[in-house]
């Protein structure tokens, strides 16, 4: 009886030392695969303000214009979404910039330009789609891009490959 609780005993540590070893490898993995994941974080891309304003916003800016131009509201109010989602990417991944922290003054103008596409009044949405513009201009001087100046524009057609 002795000899076979000596053996459980033997047996019981054993395998207590085997699950201890076990979890620690297993850890180290965990941590191992942590640093990794964290590596491919530290180095994912992230688009400059520059990029996401010439390839998202001035182009969904130019497209809300000629949805709104044409009364294709249901165009205009898409654009409009989607211009909205270039500054709160800017927001997302410029957090603490004075680009990120002065886009907040857009969003009163969007409001605006929606409330007409909204109400279809096109007297409304040229109103508020120059205030919109001009908007635009006083985000670049605070944050020191003057030098970027947008106007509504005034040639329809550089989207020929879309209808308005």
């Amino acid at each position: 009886m002795k000899r076979l609780f000596v053996i459980i005993i033997v047996f019981l540590s054993s395998l207590a030392t085997l699950i201890g070893c076990n979890q620690e490898n297993s850890n180290k993995k965990l941590q191992n695969k942590i640093d990794s994941l964290q590596a491919k974080v530290n180095n994912a891309y992230v688009p400059g303000t520059g990029e996401i304003m010439s390839n998202i916003v001035l182009p969904h800016h130019y497209k809300l214009w000629l949805a709104g131009e044409n009364k294709n509201w249901e165009l205009a109010k898409y654009e409009s979404h989607l211009l909205s989602g270039g500054f709160k990417r800017i927001q997302k991944f410029h957090r603490g910039t004075p680009e990120a922290n002065n886009t907040p003054m857009i969003y009163p103008q969007l409001e605006a330009v929606d409330k007409a596409i909204k109400q279809h009044d096109i007297n409304a949405f040229n109103s508020s789609f120059a205030v919109l513009t001009a908007t635009c201009n006083t985000c670049h001087q605070a944050t020191n891009y003057g030098v970027n100046i947008i106007t509504v524009p005034t040639a329809k057609g550089s989207f020929d490959n879309q209808k308005f």
